[in-house]
């Protein structure tokens, strides 16, 4: 079957990008003897120094990702000697015993090979997704490179591989959404002299934000990636679930879903007035002028911010308020209110009563926008507190039941497609059972950044409870999920987890349904059908999605 056939071209790409690895060690460590001879003759010669030190570097952060852990610790130890010589006087440098150096390496390699078979580096596909976050890598190791590519493109980032620091300043083309640099990626003195400045004039010009990564774990080299403009510093080898969850975050820290606003008013010029200023600022508008389709329309939009008048014909503008306070789902949707009476009396009455703010018209619109992003930020961190599972960033169980619940409700005013997912992690008692409990953790939560990462931010994605999750996928028939959910099911086989020195990947398994195969289904039928479906496939053979169709 074609999955089949992607999975063996995953692997067979990973067994060669660890075969050239492991090719490259060799000339690694004949390089690495030129240079001993050489400072066998001249032990301060400063050149030779510089030359050890960037090849120790590059090893050390690049054997632990490929599985030679104590490769990769060996020469780490070997690379902050030469760093500490080369901080000293000319006349002060002490012999290096760089042949006992090479030997410790060896025999450290031996190690690693007699621990691991083979390493399952896994890779995704390598076309580009439309819309997908652009991130630049600026990384000397092309290898090194090669791998955080495969692998970050699993968690849906298109990646440009820069070979140095010198490429930021000749690339003309369109701006990254984030910068991934390793802090040694430039063979100019100046990194040396000062790396501090020498990142600070390098990226000048960029405003996206920037992380650094680096061999050494030290108090300096955190410092000075933070002086240098970066929001965080992540040691060789790199975990690449906690990275990519990390970039996941800075990128997304604009919210991509427009504001729900609901305008409670009479005066249909004003209203009018404001729905243009705040559509402008790229967000949902309705207008409501009659106090009597209230519940109709919070059905309908289930606004996240009202916009009322403190007067409206027939009902006061706090007696809607009580109103809405009295239904539990939307008890805490923030209300402010309009009012042409500047009377400070009046307006704490009004906010004692179930407003949130008070504005006087005329309203300024700069202020309007900002009040409104302020309060629905404020809302949505607030849902997110109790709303989300802390380990996956995803919906608890009761809240996408309840987006499930939602969504079907719509569909029945509004005819529309929508899907339904349950997906589960295949075999994930043998890996808390093998690994221990915290690298299950981890397997889950990098199931939580992928589908954060590849799912749009209309769709409802939630952990159902342990290792299973649920999607509510909106505007999507049954087969265009198929489709999403493979490929999420591959990006997911391609990720490698590290438990311990032995590196390992998982699979995942999927049920799913939609309403257009069944209409006469209700939202708890719909999920019922999902996990049958899911069964069916993990009776299949795992690792693999399941239709279900009427």
């Amino acid at each position: 079957m074609a999955e089949s056939t992607n999975h063996q071209t995953f692997v067979a790409r990973l067994e060669k990008l660890a075969a050239a690895y492991s090719k490259r060690l060799a000339d690694d460590f004949n390089h690495l003897t030129i240079l001993a001879g050489q400072l066998e003759e001249d032990p301060t010669y400063t050149q030779s120094l510089q030359q050890l030190h960037a090849a120790l570097h590059s090893l050390a952060g690049s054997a632990g990702t490929f599985g030679f852990v104590q490769l990769g610790r060996q020469a780490r130890e070997q690379e902050l000697q030469v760093a500490t010589i080369l901080e000293q006087p000319c006349n002060d440098k002490q012999p290096l015993p760089v042949f006992e150096w090479i030997i410790a390496l060896q025999k450290a390699l031996k190690t690693d090979e007699s621990k691991k078979s083979a390493v399952r580096i896994e890779t995704s596909r390598i076309e580009s997704v439309g819309g997908e976050p652009v991130i630049w890598l600026v990384e000397r190791d092309t290898m090194l490179a090669e791998y955080m590519v495969q692998q970050l493109h699993s968690f849906g980032f298109h990646i440009r591989h820069l070979r140095d620091a010198e490429a930021l300043a000749h690339d003309k083309g369109s701006l990254p959404d984030l910068l991934l640099i390793d802090h040694r990626a430039s063979h100019l003195e100046a990194l040396r002299a000062n790396p501090v400045t020498f990142w600070q004039q390098h990226l000048k010009d960029f405003t996206c934000p920037v992380l650094f990564t680096g061999s050494e774990e030290s108090f300096t080299a955190r410092l000075n990636a933070l002086r240098s403009g970066g929001q965080s510093y992540f040691v060789k080898p790199l975990d690449m679930i906690n990275l990519a969850s990390h970039m996941a975050q800075l990128i997304k820290t604009k919210d991509t879903v427009p504001e729900r606003v609901m305008i409670i008013e009479d005066d249909k010029e004003l209203a009018q007035h404001l729905q243009r200023v705040l559509e402008e600022a790229d967000m949902h508008v309705t207008v409501l002028d009659r106090a009597d389709a209230l519940f109709e329309a919070m059905h309908e939009v289930n606004p996240e911010l009202i916009l009322m008048d403190l007067w409206l014909p027939g009902v006061t503008g706090t007696e809607m308020a009580a109103l809405l306070r009295q239904v539990e789902q939307w008890s805490q949707v923030p209300i402010v209110y309009l009012s042409s009476q500047s009377n400070s009396e009046l307006r704490d009455q009004a906010l004692l009563k179930g407003g949130d703010a008070f504005l006087e018209k005329p309203i300024d619109p700069d202020l309007l926008i900002n009040l409104c992003r302020s309060r629905v930020k404020q809302r949505r961190k607030l849902e997110d507190t109790q709303n989300r599972d802390s380990l996956t960033g995803l919906l608890k169980h009761a809240s996408i039941k309840e987006a499930l619940d939602y969504q079907w409700q719509l569909t029945q005013r509004k005819p529309q497609p929508f899907s339904v997912v349950m997906l589960d992690i295949d075999h994930f008692k043998a890996v808390n059972d093998t690994h221990g409990h915290a690298m299950g953790d981890v397997v889950i939560a990098a199931v939580g950044t992928l589908l954060r990462q590849r799912f749009r931010s209309t769709d409802r994605l939630g952990r159902y409870g342990g290792e299973e999750f649920t999607l509510v996928l909106m505007d999507c028939t049954a087969e265009h999920a198929e489709r999403m959910v493979n490929n999420l099911r591959e990006d997911f086989a391609a990720i490698q987890f590290t438990g311990g020195d032995n590196p390992f990947s998982c699979t995942l398994s999927a049920g799913v349904v939609d309403n257009q195969h069944f209409p006469d289904d209700t939202a708890e039928s719909l999920l019922n059908r999902a996990d049958q479906a899911l069964y069916k496939a993990k009776k299949s053979g795992r690792n693999r999605v399941y239709l279900a169709k009427d």
